[in-house]
């Protein structure tokens, strides 16, 4: 991506982020540490012997509709108009394509042990 926002006459050439966040948007997160991944799931799970049997999380460097979580409040699934993010609230990253929640618990990572693992999880928040 980084690539085509600087090819003039792109559609991404000199886009401007948004400088707010609205609860239900659509985003993509990019990690620019290791090689720009974005984060990323399908519905694949995690096999056995592998941690906790949940949907697997990673990072993908392309482009792709799996790329994209919603932005929800952490305790209802919806809210009524135009919401803004502030500082300090607190949000749930639902991925789009498969309705899991991102989640992250004390179980080792399955490619490393230094790091924990994370994972899609859960259904729709019944608060």
């Amino acid at each position: 991506s980084g690539f085509q926002a600087r090819l003039e006459g792109n559609s991404l050439n000199n886009a401007s982020a948004p400088r707010v966040l609205a609860f239900e948007a659509a985003v993509t997160l990019k990690n620019h540490r290791t090689g720009g991944g974005y984060l990323h799931s399908h519905h694949h799970l995690y096999p056995a012997g592998a941690g906790a049997k949940q949907q697997q999380i990673t990072t993908y460097t392309h482009k792709d509709e799996n790329n994209k979580w919603i932005v929800k409040p952490y305790d209802r699934e919806q809210v009524d108009g135009v919401v803004l993010v502030r500082s300090g609230d607190l949000v749930r990253l639902t991925h789009a394509a498969t309705g899991r929640n991102l989640h992250s618990h004390r179980e080792r990572a399955p490619m490393t042990s230094k790091f924990m693992q994370v994972t899609g999880y859960g259904e729709a928040c019944t608060r």
